[in-house]
């Protein structure tokens, strides 16, 4: 998670403003005045207007605040934000009712790729912003059981359906005829060989299976030399990242600029704005259970306004990553907490292999 420790030097009257006013910003979208930070401070600082605005200065030319121009108003800058995230905020537990709607709509859906879709539609509904889910790769999941289906004597559909419920299909062309006893020999062959282990892990299985098919005349080694060569294709193929709620972010009056929106839009629907942001964002999860990135630290010019949070869930021995992308000034302790607790609940619905 991208850190800045400078605010750990804070004075506690810097902390307390800091706070007040990045949460003033997010519940209104509007610039923080000190009489309104100077209001809310009342009881735990009890500071004049003027000496509010006197710390607001301090942050600003430490760059945790600054101003529109049209407003006297303070505002957070990323710096601020990623300051209240570290230290001044912590998750907030979520209400009985936003979990009872977690369980009941996650628990409605057994197969995983109706599962994934639906757990980035409540993400979006419980913090109004965009829900993601990324499911494992592809060549990390175990295979659960491989089908040969004869098309005819030349060509052979091989079947991969993977612990996870997803399907990957290959049609092969074989250099010589095989007969249909010989494609359910193989089938068999291949599931008590290669059935648990992943298609990263493959070659190593296959050292075992190359002993036994040494008895078995031609063109079964040569056939099966030749699937393998053809299998990692398949994870060359990108899995789909489930996105919803796209639509929410015009709830936000800094997102009502159509044209700001629309490249947004353009870039989660066509994906590579999320594989770059999950592949470089990613292994951080391997570390933390949560990663947090804020405006330009997530160096991705389409997402300077607006705030990542991403969590992982486990499936067997791999994983996933849920998260979300809303604006700057989302309510960071309820959001952190919602990722956590879909993580979790995917967990804890994932079979576990």
């Amino acid at each position: 998670m991208p850190q800045q420790r400078a605010h750990e030097a804070l004075t506690e009257r810097q902390r307390c403003v800091l706070q007040a006013v990045v949460h003033l910003y997010i519940r209104t979208g509007r610039p923080a005045s000190s009489r309104l930070v100077a209001r809310r401070l009342r009881g735990r600082l009890n500071l004049s207007a003027a000496s509010i605005r006197a710390i607001m200065a301090e942050l600003e030319e430490r760059r945790y605040l600054t101003h529109p121009h049209t407003s006297a108003g303070r505002i957070p800058t990323d710096r601020g934000y990623r300051a209240y995230v570290d230290s001044l905020t912590s998750p907030q537990e979520l209400s009985e009712q936003a979990r009872s709607f977690i369980e009941r709509e996650l628990s409605a859906h057994s197969e995983q790729p109706t599962l994934w879709q639906e757990a980035s539609r409540v993400l979006s509904a419980l913090v109004s912003a965009v829900g993601l889910v990324q499911p494992p790769m592809i060549e990390r999941l175990p295979l659960r059981r491989i089908e040969l289906i004869s098309l005819s004597l030349t060509h052979v559909l091989v079947v991969l359906i993977f612990s996870s419920g997803a399907v990957r299909t290959l049609i092969t062309q074989l250099s010589s005829e095989l007969k249909p006893k010989y494609v359910e020999l193989l089938a068999r062959l291949l599931n008590q060989y290669l059935a648990g282990h992943s298609l990263a892990t493959l070659r190593h299985a296959y050292t075992a299976l190359q002993q036994e098919l040494s008895t078995l005349p031609d063109p079964l080694p040569q056939t099966l030399q030749q699937w393998l060569e053809q299998l990692p294709e398949l994870s060359e193929t990108p899995e789909q990242i489930y996105v919803s709620g796209t639509s929410r972010l015009l709830h936000y009056p800094e997102f009502t600029a159509a044209e700001q929106l629309r490249t947004l839009a353009d870039l989660l629907e066509h994906g590579s704005l999320l594989r770059r942001l999950l592949a470089r964002y990613g292994p951080v999860l391997e570390q933390h259970p949560i990663f947090v990135g804020i405006g330009r630290e997530l160096g991705e010019a389409a997402l300077a306004e607006y705030a990542v949070i991403l969590g992982r869930y486990q499936l067997g021995t791999t994983h996933g990553v849920v998260g979300i992308i809303g604006p700057k000034r989302i309510f960071y302790p309820k959001a952190i907490s919602a990722v956590h607790s879909v993580a979790r609940f995917l967990t804890e619905l994932s079979p576990q292999t």
